[in-house]
């Protein structure tokens, strides 16, 4: 137990939870007063709190819902946005024209695209992919030798 489980105790008999001294009970001895101890005022300790309300708890576990008013049709699409069919066609143009445009401009780069795929040379490219897979798989290994070294 804590260093202070006696005074702790007498600070419950001090606020009323307790109306007995607990402390000579715990160990057995005669008690030091009998209600609650009038000690000097402290300004963490204050008079008792009166008892909670008692709170009306239902008798069965249940769940009360209220039922949703689902109003008419008419109403329930009343706050949408509702956009004329001339909207959606100039809409719909214009994504046809824009995607249009990028085939046509889409076109034009395959010439470069195919100059710039024919310049790479790929058996230096597959050199530097593997050196490099080589030294992140040297690195790790010797990393784990080291943090795993037999030390005599």
């Amino acid at each position: 137990m804590s260093a202070n489980w006696a005074n702790n105790l007498d600070m419950l008999a001090q606020n009323g939870v307790l109306d007995f001294d607990a402390a000579s009970f715990v160990t057995g001895q005669a008690p030091r007063y009998v209600g609650a101890p009038s000690l000097p005022p402290s300004p963490y300790v204050g008079p008792p709190l009166p008892p909670a309300p008692a709170l009306s708890q239902p008798q069965v576990d249940e769940f009360h819902q209220k039922k949703a008013k689902i109003p008419p049709k008419e109403e329930q699409n009343k706050d949408y946005i509702k956009n004329p069919t001339w909207k959606k066609w100039v809409f719909g143009a214009l994504a046809v024209a824009t995607l249009g445009v990028g085939i046509w401009k889409f076109k034009s780069m395959t010439k470069w695209v195919k100059n710039t795929f024919n310049k790479i040379n790929w058996k230096s490219t597959k050199k530097f992919f593997i050196d490099k897979g080589k030294a992140i798989g040297k690195f790790f290994t010797d990393g784990w030798k080291k943090l795993f070294k037999k030390k005599p």
